[in-house]
């Protein structure tokens, strides 16, 4: 009994603390129907229950439903467990109820906060553009102002100008009527003076004070009409100066005028567009969740973007890596090459100043013309058969080289006379024999140098053969890394361009989705305000054609965030192409250069090896 009763008030409690719930939540204005049900059922099967004990009555004030259901069950000590287990499985769906409507209401104030702010943003806009608007309008209005007070101050001038014209139109007339009347004057002063005769003779001479007096007249009418001639030539000029300021106003009210019908029509092409918009607007109608969406950015295109900016910087940091291994490998094959260079070109140096030596050396020079000429002595001695002679040459001769020998140690004349006094054929003997000896000897030394000569034209053919094999060999290599190269370039060119125009048609959906999504709901709003604050409708316009003129402006920043990653792209591939040119140029060039030093060190193994039996 005490344990029905312990199971009973834990029952009560529980249905007090779910009355609690709901009460606090249709406090806060999200009552729910179902729960209120639930409890009213639960209420009318308790009372149900209630009904078959009256005698637990008097106890019902104390109980929380303000009824005798409670302590009707109590004073029964005999609940049935099906009552409660209905009841617990009530309170949670209640529970789960209440979970999900406060889930909805975070969800809705979430909603709400970011259609607020997007609200914000968009009275921010519309004040910037009403802004603009009353700029343009005062700017317009200031026009109207101006070009109506220059079309008023054009026309005063205009008149002013004209009346002056017909002034001295008055004038010219009034001038050139007074010029013909002096014309006249003059003429007729002309004629009485030629009517008038002449006479020679005193009787016949008229009064001279008459003759001075139409002279003078007639100087006075002929001043008269130079003056009145300047004075026209003036008129004339100024009321040239007048037609020319007349068309020049005239043709500035033209352009005025022209200008004022370019912006009247401008005016009404934007009130055509605006209307075209209105029209779209009635027919199409997009909502918040929409809005909201196309404000959205995609996270998917955000990650991507991330990664490519990170893929870009890691191909930079390789390209730069290997840019600076290609440099120092570079660096370090010229040293070499210089160095190898240097070394050969030593090793040419000396070989031709050995050959050189013997041009070059005086001493043996000098002895070989000696030779020579002793020769040639001899040979004429010996074919002219005067021995007595030839000795007496040799004898020349003889003392002659032993002179320039032994001057200092015979200062005197005696070993002069000892050798002359020798026997003449034992001194032709001895020069025939040191003759023929330096002849064998100049032989062998032209012999040698012509075996070096051919030596050196055969090295020197061996070389230009090497060269021009490692010229053809090298234009081979080239034309086909240029054939490789090209092939790349256009496959990759081909990718490019279909990536390229792939990309283009994605964009181009996504910026106008774009456009469509905000430009719809912001000329809706905008129209919106202009009905209820009853603004122009060229308030529209202006702001249609400056939300145009932004699209255009975000439309080209894309265009031009897509070009420059087109662009790095591009630079990034032609630096991988480069840089595989260059390692297949490395390892070419240190190909070759193996192949020029082992054939150089055959050929320096060669002319050592001559020069060793030379």
């Amino acid at each position: 009994m005490a344990d029905a009763d312990t199971s009973a008030r834990a029952v009560v409690e529980a249905a007090n603390e779910l009355i609690d719930v709901m009460d606090a939540h249709a406090m806060r204005g999200s009552p729910s129907q179902d729960g209120g049900a639930v409890l009213a059922a639960v209420e009318d099967g308790l009372r149900q229950e209630s009904s078959s004990s009256p005698a637990a009555r008097p106890d019902t004030d104390n109980t929380p439903f303000g009824g005798a259901t409670v302590e009707k069950v109590l004073a029964k000590g005999a609940t049935p467990q099906a009552s409660f287990d209905s009841v617990r499985k009530e309170m949670e769906t209640q529970e789960k109820i209440i979970v999900a409507l406060q889930r909805d209401n975070e969800a809705l104030l979430k909603e709400k906060k970011d259609i607020a702010s997007r609200c914000k943003q968009l009275e921010h806009d519309f004040e910037h553009l009403e802004a603009k608007h009353s700029l343009l309008l005062s700017a317009q209005q200031d026009f109207a102002t101006r070009s109506s007070l220059h079309a008023t101050n054009d026309s005063a001038k205009i008149v002013n100008l004209q009346a002056q014209v017909e002034d001295l139109q008055t004038t010219l007339e009034t001038e050139k009527r007074r010029c013909a009347l002096l014309l006249q004057e003059r003429g007729d002063v002309t004629r009485s003076k030629s009517d008038t005769p002449v006479r020679t003779h005193a009787g016949e001479s008229g009064p001279l004070a008459e003759q001075m007096r139409y002279e003078s007249k007639g100087k006075d009418a002929a001043a008269k009409v130079r003056e009145s001639q300047r004075a026209h030539d003036v008129q004339k000029n100024a009321i040239d100066g007048l037609h020319a300021e007349v068309a020049r106003l005239e043709s500035e009210k033209q352009t005025a005028h022209t200008r004022e019908r370019s912006l009247l029509h401008e005016v009404d092409s934007l009130r055509g567009q605006v209307r075209e918009l209105e029209s779209a607007l009635r027919q199409k109608k997009e909502s918040i969740g929409e809005l909201i969406r196309s404000c959205q950015e995609s996270s998917g295109n955000v990650q991507r973007l991330k990664k490519q900016e990170s893929r870009i910087r890691l191909l930079e940091a390789a390209l730069l890596e290997k840019d600076d291994f290609t440099r120092h490998a570079m660096e370090k094959l010229r040293a070499e090459t210089k160095e190898v260079c240097d070394r050969y070109q030593g090793t040419i140096t000396e070989l031709q100043q050995r050959l050189e030596i013997p041009r070059d050396d005086p001493e043996q020079r000098r002895r070989i013309s000696v030779l020579e000429k002793e020769n040639l002595e001899l040979r004429r001695a010996i074919g002219g058969g005067a021995v007595s002679r030839t000795a007496e040459k040799a004898a020349a001769v003889t003392i002659a080289d032993t002179g320039a020998e032994g001057s200092e140690k015979a200062p005197g004349g005696a070993n002069a006379a000892e050798v002359i006094g020798e026997p003449a054929v034992k001194e032709a003997a001895a020069g025939q024999a040191e003759s023929s000896r330096l002849h064998a000897v100049i032989h062998d030394l032209r012999a040698e140098l012509d075996d070096q000569k051919q030596q050196c034209a055969r090295l020197q053919s061996r070389l230009t053969g090497v060269q021009a094999e490692w010229d053809a060999r090298l234009a081979e290599m080239k034309g086909n890394f240029a054939h490789q190269l090209q092939a790349l370039r256009s496959s990759h060119n081909g990718d490019l361009s279909r990536l390229e125009a792939n990309h283009q048609s994605q964009l181009l959906e996504v910026s106008k989705a774009a456009q469509a999504n905000g430009g719809d709901s912001f000329v809706a709003r905008l129209s919106r305000i202009v009905d209820e604050k009853g603004y122009d409708a060229s308030l529209v316009a202006i702001g249609e054609r400056l939300r145009y003129l932004e699209k255009r402006c975000c439309q080209k920043e894309e265009e031009a965030a897509y070009e420059l990653q087109e662009t790095k792209r591009i630079a990034e591939l032609e630096k991988k192409l480069e840089r595989e040119k260059t390692d297949v140029l490395l390892e070419r060039k240190n190909t070759q250069i193996k192949r020029f030093q082992t054939q150089l060190d055959e050929l320096l193994a060669a002319l050592s090896i001559l020069q060793s039996t030379s």
